[in-house]
């Protein structure tokens, strides 16, 4: 999976790497739910920190298609929230690990 944050680059991430990253998004999901838009860029940041940390950055050279796309850190509430209902297949910015974990056990056995 390659993730683009906004105004900083890409990263690859194995869906083991989604386990970590689930908490941060589940700390960010809970600041927009609450309407704490500070807390909600403080989760955001970390929620880049994590991606960066446990992703391999994609060469600057190298075109790649996005599967998800982080906001930039200037991002607005009411911005996020409307990202956050047009995203249908999850809820957050990050896929359940579990379900990522089992889609790349299936693709590996062939199902």
């Amino acid at each position: 999976m390659i993730v683009r944050i906004m105004g900083q680059g890409q990263w690859v991430l194995q869906p083991e790497d989604l386990l970590e990253l689930n908490e941060l998004d589940r700390v960010f999901e809970e600041r927009v739910e609450a309407g704490d838009e500070p807390g909600m860029i403080a989760a955001l940041a970390a929620l880049g920190e994590g991606i960066r940390r446990v992703g391999v950055e994609v060469p600057a050279d190298m075109i790649a298609e996005s599967d998800l796309v982080l906001p930039d850190i200037d991002v607005k509430l009411e911005e996020v929230r409307e990202l956050l209902r047009s995203t249908t297949e999850y809820y957050g910015l990050i896929p359940d690990a579990e379900d990522e974990l089992n889609e790349a056990d299936a693709e590996s056995t062939g199902l």
